[in-house]
């Protein structure tokens, strides 16, 4: 345990001097783009009747932005901790009112918020803070942000309903806070009219928006630290390597003997882009087993408010929330149980990364390792 211990405060040494090791390869991951038909993703019906108004939204428990009664909708995908999203809901309240107030964008133009890994009630206390005009759904499993993507927050997706083909068309994006609110104004009003052939025609060929994932440990220097994680288990390892898997996946694998005695553990590397858009990247490593049991959780790049790195008694508060359970099952997200202090966003990034488990598991086992 003391082994595990002294690892733990090198890294958190590592991040405190932001010095960076070389990188293998950077992760760019594309966006929903201009062209492209917005997901059918089904979104949790609002609760307030006037809401449901608003939207023009049919009777049932759910429905899909396509369903919105508008001719352009502004998708906001938020997350409530972002600064930016939280200055941005202010900006766009004023938004609102324009269009409410304009005769000529009136029930033309809609507006609605998605937030990122929030669930209902932090969605409720947000909207309540900071008085906010417009619905925004809850996406607490991430599951629209999955689908357009996963970009960082706040991202912008100006969508046009195509009423011939009952479908919606994303007819620009924005990543990154755009606070000028007459600019999006004329820009609303101009897509309001603009014609889906068009938006094909024209703007298709525009590249997507895309957000970059920086690894900050090479692939050798991954190889030791997995060794490293791998030996805290008292025991002599062997067959260590890294699993080429289908998904791209970064995971090791390593035999563990100890007294005529072996076991077969696993460590999946995650490097993932925080939601928030004034955050770091999140990078850690954990360890299981065959059965899926999450053993150790080692973080290489962990922040919490104003981009401080996690200390000794954060990555303890995390590892007393996920060590022991199993992978196999989803890890639901309880904020007020499960954040550590001043890092929501990336405390519910860590629980989503490992509700994807499931699926790992999977792969391995067709590939005869469990």
């Amino acid at each position: 345990m003391s082994r595990y211990i002294f690892l733990s405060s090198a890294v958190i040494l590592i991040l405190i001097s932001w010095s960076y090791t070389a990188i293998s390869q950077s992760q760019e991951i594309k966006l929903i783009k201009v062209g492209d038909i917005f997901p059918e993703t089904p979104l949790k019906a609002p609760a307030h009747p006037k809401e449901r108004q608003y939207l023009g939204l049919p009777k049932g428990n759910s429905f899909t932005v396509k369903e919105i009664k508008a001719d352009l909708m502004l998708v906001e995908i938020l997350s409530v901790y972002c600064p930016s999203c939280q200055r941005q809901a202010e900006a766009y309240n004023e938004l609102f009112d324009l269009i409410e107030n304009n005769p000529d964008t009136r029930g033309r133009i809609k507006i609605i918020g998605i937030a990122a890994g929030n669930g209902d009630i932090e969605v409720k206390d947000f909207k309540e803070k900071y008085k906010v005009h417009f619905p925004i759904i809850s996406d607490p499993q991430f599951d629209m942000h999955r689908d357009i993507g996963g970009s960082r927050t706040p991202f912008s997706i100006y969508v046009r309903q195509d009423s011939s083909e009952r479908k919606a068309i994303v007819a620009d994006t924005r990543l990154g806070p755009n606070r000028d609110v007459k600019q999006v104004f004329k820009k609303l009003g101009q897509l309001m009219t603009i014609d889906v052939a068009t938006i094909h025609k024209e703007f298709q060929k525009k590249e997507p928006e895309s957000v970059i994932v920086k690894p900050i440990l090479t692939d050798s220097d991954l190889l030791g630290k997995a060794e490293d994680i791998f030996a805290t288990f008292e025991g002599d390892v062997k067959h260590l390597q890294r699993i080429i898997l289908k998904s791209s996946r970064y995971v090791y694998t390593a035999v563990v003997e100890q007294k005529g005695e072996s076991q077969r553990l696993f460590a999946e590397v995650i490097s993932r882009p925080s939601v928030c858009g004034d955050c770091h990247d999140i990078h850690f490593i954990y360890v299981f087993d065959a059965a899926g049991q999450v053993l150790r959780f080692v973080p290489f790049q962990l922040t919490k408010n104003a981009n401080k790195p996690w200390d000794q008694a954060d990555i303890g508060k995390m590892q007393s929330r996920i060590l022991g359970r199993s992978i196999a099952e989803p890890f639901i997200f309880q904020p007020d149980v499960d954040a550590v202090s001043s890092a929501t966003i990336t405390s519910v990034i860590v629980f989503e990364s490992l509700s994807q488990g499931k699926r790992l598991l999977d792969e391995l086992q067709k590939k005869g390792l469990i």
